[in-house]
C-alpha cells in the first residue's frame, strides 16, 4: 500500500510539473514553427515578371484593311541564380503561327513538296543565361537579340514612334535588318573611355530563331558605339555582320548610327545595308522627338526603304518613303500610353500605287 501511495505522489508531481511548464513551452513551439516556415528547406530564387501589351488601330491605308490588331503581348521572366549568373525568358503571345512551304516542278505544274511551321513565328523570343563577372562586362548565351542597330534594341514600350523604322519592321523579303532573335553567344561591355561594344557568334542572322542551324557556317555580328564624354547624351557608332557559305546562303550587314538624347530632346539617325545572296537592301531614317511636358512627347521621322535594289516592278520590291508626324501621351507615368502617328506613304517608282496618308493609333500598358 505504501508503494502505491509513493507512485501516486510521483505521478501527481509529474502531472503538475507538466501543467506548470505548458505555458512556457507553447511559445517555444510556436517560435520553432514560425522559424521553420520563414526559412523553407527548398526556397526558389527571386524572380521578376514584366508584361507589355500594345493594341493598334489602323485606318486609311489602302494596302491594309482598317481595324484593330494586337501588336504585342509580351511576358518576360527574369531572375538571379547567383550574384554572377542571371537568366531571362520572354514570349510574345500576340504572334501568329505561319507555315513555310517548298514546291517542285512536276511536268509544267508547281506542286507543294513540303510544309512546316515557321519557327520564327513561335511565341518564344528570348531564352538566355548571362554571366556578369563585373559591372563592365557580361557574356550572354542562348536566344537573344542580335547586336544590330540602336532602334532594334529600344524596347517597344520606350520607342518614340508606334512602329520601328521600315528596314527593321518590314520582313516581306528575307529577314528584318534589326530587332531579330537568334541562338548564339555574345560578349557585351563598356570601357572607361565611353566605348560600348557587343560582339557575338550566332547560328544565323534571325533566320533560325527557335530552331537549330540548317548549315555549318555561323554568323558573326557586332555593334560598337562611342558615348562622347565631352558631350553627354551624344553617341555615334556602327553595327554589322557576316555569314560565309555558298552564294545563296551568304549574308552581310553594315550600318551606321548617331544619337543625341537628353530629358527633353531626342535626335537619331541610322543607315543599314543588307545582302542576302542576290538580294540587296538599304534603308535609313532620321528622327526627332521633343518632350513638351513630362507626359506629352511629339515626334517626326523621315523613313527611306529600298527592299530590293535590283528590282522596281511590284510592291514586293518597290522603293518606299514615309513621313511621320505624331505624339505620345503617358497615363500614370510609364504604366500606360496612348499614341497617334499620321504617316504619308509613297512608292515613287510604282505608278500603279498612289500616295496615301493613314493613321496609326496605339494603346499600350506595361508593368
Amino acid at each position: 500500500m505504501s508503494l502505491f501511495r509513493e507512485r501516486a505522489r510521483g505521478w501527481a508531481f509529474a502531472l503538475g510539473l507538466s501543467i506548470a511548464c505548458a505555458p512556457a513551452a507553447a511559445p517555444l513551439r510556436a517560435q520553432d514553427s514560425t522559424a521553420a516556415s520563414a526559412t523553407p528547406a527548398h526556397s526558389l530564387p527571386p524572380m521578376e515578371i514584366k508584361a507589355f501589351v500594345q493594341v493598334w488601330y489602323r485606318t486609311g491605308d489602302p494596302l491594309t484593311k482598317d481595324g484593330f490588331k494586337i501588336r504585342k503581348a509580351d511576358l518576360k521572366f527574369q531572375g538571379d541564380l547567383s550574384p554572377l549568373i542571371h537568366w531571362r525568358i520572354s514570349v510574345d503571345a500576340a504572334k501568329t503561327l505561319s507555315v513555310s512551304t517548298t514546291s517542285e516542278r512536276i511536268s509544267d505544274t508547281a506542286a507543294l513538296s513540303s510544309a512546316a511551321v515557321d519557327q520564327k513565328s513561335r511565341m518564344l523570343q528570348e531564352a538566355a543565361v548571362t554571366y556578369t563577372p563585373n559591372k563592365r562586362f557580361s557574356i550572354d548565351v542562348g536566344q537573344q537579340l542580335v547586336p544590330l542597330t540602336i532602334e532594334g534594341w529600344i524596347p517597344l514600350s520606350n520607342l518614340e514612334t508606334i512602329e520601328r523604322a521600315n528596314f527593321i519592321s518590314e520582313k516581306s523579303r528575307a529577314v528584318g535588318l534589326g530587332y531579330v532573335y537568334d541562338l548564339g553567344a555574345t560578349a557585351n561591355g563598356t570601357t572607361p573611355v565611353g566605348i560600348e561594344y557587343h560582339a557575338g557568334v550566332f547560328n544565323e542572322m534571325g533566320d533560325d530563331q527557335n530552331s537549330t542551324d540548317a548549315n555549318d557556317q555561323k554568323a558573326l555580328m557586332g555593334r560598337l558605339d562611342y558615348h562622347i564624354p565631352l558631350a553627354p547624351g551624344l553617341q555615334v557608332g556602327t553595327s554589322g555582320g557576316y555569314e560565309p557559305g555558298p552564294f545563296t546562303q551568304r549574308k552581310q550587314r553594315f550600318g551606321t548610327d548617331a544619337q543625341y538624347k537628353n530629358d527633353a530632346l531626342t535626335l537619331r539617325a541610322e543607315t543599314m545595308a543588307g545582302r542576302d545572296g542576290a538580294l540587296r537592301r538599304f534603308g535609313w531614317y532620321g528622327l526627332g522627338a521633343l518632350r513638351v511636358t513630362p507626359d506629352l512627347q511629339l515626334v517626326t521621322r523621315y523613313d527611306s526603304w529600298d527592299r530590293d535594289r535590283t528590282g522596281e516592278s511590284t510592291l514586293n520590291n518597290a522603293f518606299e518613303r514615309q513621313i511621320l508626324l505624331g505624339g505620345t501621351y503617358s497615363i500614370e507615368g510609364t504604366t500606360g500610353k496612348v499614341a497617334l502617328n499620321i504617316i504619308h506613304q509613297s512608292f515613287p517608282n510604282i505608278s500603279s500605287v498612289r500616295d496615301a496618308t493613314f493613321a496609326l493609333m496605339a494603346f499600350q500598358a506595361a508593368f
